[in-house]
């Protein structure tokens, strides 16, 4: 049977990914915070390259078999994501994975992500052998009456406390959207020591630290790299290095970004309209005109470019080379609104 991405327990992957796993649903939230840990894991563990594949890819079914049959190179080991973007599978992708699941690799692993698939497709062998594996992860919307319990968790796991009219406040703000609740979360993480006076936040300081602009958060440098504001992007980010924020911080916020963004813009590519697209990935409504402006104006395969260069600062960040994280982190930004990249 698959486990509710709500209930999914992260410590389980934490010394040894599967090696095969699934993460299907209309919830980008779930999408993103699930698949960041299984790369995450994986790197942890030894898996330091990583395919992204696409099913639009022209004879995706051999592309993922290539994968399956050949080593990886020079012995590292490799995740392999394949993402879906349709809610059903040729015959030949369907016995591919069949393969795969039976016989997986030592050096790879393999993650399944994309939209919640058909009832008939749920039914196919590949689709039962992961249900029976224990290795589906069901990425649907949570219904808006156990928001509130989500919430509650999500603020726990992060040692957050609220007291009712703050927690009340979250909730009639976010609108039961995940994202922007996760969004939330993490901006209170960044200033919560310098507003904790009790127990407990009250609403009034949760209001200040959502809506204040004389403090400086890395959601703000992604929404001026958006705005294409160069001037105001170039001094928040010296500003934000100067007060010690980690380059790690800022580079997984700009990476769930991207990786939200080249969801909108893929779907586009494929007829969808823009509307529809940024709806589905359930974006924050302030933030609307903003993301569609960027998907507007950016293709595929610059928001891939943008999101290669966040692996390499990630590798550099972990000692791989000497460069300026910072530097590195301002010449994705400055890509972002539209300025040509130095490299």
């Amino acid at each position: 049977m698959s486990v509710k991405a709500s209930q999914f327990d992260q410590s389980q992957w934490s010394t040894l990914i599967p090696p095969i796993a699934a993460l299907l649903g209309n919830e980008a939230f779930f999408i993103t915070r699930i698949g960041d840990l299984w790369r995450k894991s994986g790197k942890d563990q030894g898996f330091s390259e990583r395919v992204v594949l696409d099913q639009s890819q022209t004879d995706i079914a051999n592309r993922v078999l290539s994968e399956l049959e050949t080593l990886s190179l020079f012995a590292d080991r490799t995740l392999v994501e394949l993402r879906l973007s349709k809610t059903t599978l040729d015959q030949s992708l369907r016995a591919v994975l069949e393969q795969w699941i039976k016989n997986s690799p030592n050096d790879k692993r393999l993650l399944i992500s994309g939209p919640k698939l058909t009832k008939s497709e749920s039914s196919a062998t590949w689709y039962k052998l992961l249900e029976t594996s224990n290795t589906l992860i069901d990425a649907n919307h949570i219904p808006s009456y156990q928001f509130a319990k989500w919430l509650d968790s999500e603020l726990t796991k992060h040692q957050i406390k609220l007291d009712s009219a703050a927690k009340m406040a979250v909730q009639e703000h976010t609108q039961g959207n995940l994202v922007a609740a996760g969004q939330m979360i993490e901006r209170l993480k960044l200033i919560e020591s310098d507003l904790i006076d009790g127990p407990s936040l009250p609403l009034t300081k949760v209001l200040e630290a959502v809506t204040q602009s004389a403090k400086y958060t890395v959601y703000d440098l992604i929404d001026l790299a958006l705005k294409r504001d160069l001037a105001g992007l170039n001094r928040t980010t010296d500003l934000l290095k100067a007060e010690g924020v980690e380059s790690m911080t800022a580079l997984s916020a700009i990476s769930r970004e991207l990786d939200i963004l080249l969801q909108i813009r893929y779907r586009m590519d494929q007829g969808e309209p823009a509307n529809q697209a940024i709806s589905s990935l359930r974006v924050w409504r302030s933030r609307e005109g903003l993301v569609r402006g960027a998907v507007n104006r950016l293709s595929l395969t610059q928001l891939r470019q943008f999101l290669t260069l966040c692996h390499d600062i990630d590798r550099n960040i972990k000692g791989a080379t000497k460069e300026p994280a910072w530097s590195m982190i301002k010449d994705v930004l400055f890509g972002l609104a539209g300025h040509p990249m130095t490299r």
